[in-house]
């Protein structure tokens, strides 16, 4: 789970029109999905919505949601109301699955940490992260508890990318692997399926093309979503770490919230536009649509390679 104690934790893994590669056999299963912190839940989902992600579950006043995108998911949470001391603007990264104890036996194989326990809605837990932090895993909520489900038809194009400042690639990647994700080089846009994955020769030259760029993608299977590491950028970056205010919970591991789509950049930067949001479309050695969300934090959708 979050590390908030209510039913709003709970979540359910994205999906897509396209066709997805399976994991492996044994594999963990997970989903990226970002916990966004914010000060205006409504707005914050109606911007999601607008770029093409689908409401999956919301509280009747889309006081909190779920939102589905083609490939990974996001879940909005009110700062007001964080038992954990979250700002709005903050984002934890965390996953979904479809059985938190599968997930949980898959990444103990791995030699990783997790704790699994039972909450009113679901089994939920928590994955030890590289340097002791807190990812947390939240099982497919079945029982909506009194909140309402919707039909999510998100746009196929549109993938989610949790951003996490990085200054070690290799150790992170590495790490990462053993969740299921691995660089586009070793093993394609849908994952390792069939390839050596991130300890693989194929992922050993990624790592190292990205020490030197700045930057490194690691794709999970089917519609699991994106895990980009950024090198540590001066006055941008927020800490990669956060500690919420309960003591029995460990730092979380924070990242920025970003996306990708194959839809043309122009025509969603017009689109956004013509929505009231002041999107520009940015050109250069990276080209991007940059558009503030309600929290004024400034959201990037690079292209999908």
């Amino acid at each position: 789970m979050t590390p908030e104690t209510t039913p709003e934790n709970a979540a359910s893994a994205a999906g897509t029109d396209a066709a997805p590669v399976a994991p492996a056999v044994g594999a963990p299963e997970l989903t990226v999905f970002p916990l966004r912190f914010t000060a205006d839940p409504r707005a914050m989902i109606a911007f999601l919505v607008e770029l093409g992600m689908a409401r999956r579950i919301t509280a009747g006043d889309d006081g909190f949601g779920e939102l589905r995108a083609g490939a990974g998911a996001v879940m909005v949470h009110a700062a007001s109301t964080s038992a954990t001391g979250a700002r709005a603007g903050t984002t934890d990264l965390c996953m979904a699955t479809p059985s938190a104890d599968r997930a949980a036996e898959a990444l103990e194989r791995e030699g990783i940490e997790v704790t699994v326990w039972d909450e009113s809605y679901g089994r939920q837990g928590m994955i030890t992260g590289p340097d002791g932090e807190g990812v947390s895993l939240n099982e497919d909520q079945v029982d909506l508890y009194g909140y309402e489900g919707h039909d999510a038809s998100p746009d196929p194009r549109l993938h989610v990318c949790a951003v996490l400042s990085s200054e070690d690639f290799g150790r992170d990647a590495r790490w990462l692997g053993r969740l299921g994700f691995a660089p586009a080089a070793a093993g394609g846009p849908g994952g390792a399926d069939g390839a050596d994955g991130v300890d693989g020769v194929d992922g050993e030259k990624a790592i190292a093309s990205a020490e030197r760029s700045g930057w490194l993608e690691l794709h999970g299977p089917g519609s699991a979503g994106i895990i980009g590491l950024h090198a540590p950028m001066a006055g941008r970056e927020r800490t990669r770490r956060a500690s919420p205010e309960m003591p029995d919970l460990p730092p979380t591991l924070q990242v920025r919230l970003g996306l990708e789509t194959s839809e043309d950049l122009e025509a969603l930067t017009a689109r956004l536009r013509s929505a009231g949001h002041d999107a520009r479309l940015v050109e250069g050695a990276v080209r991007a649509v940059h558009v503030p969300d309600p929290d004024g934090i400034e959201v990037e959708i690079h292209p999908l390679p």
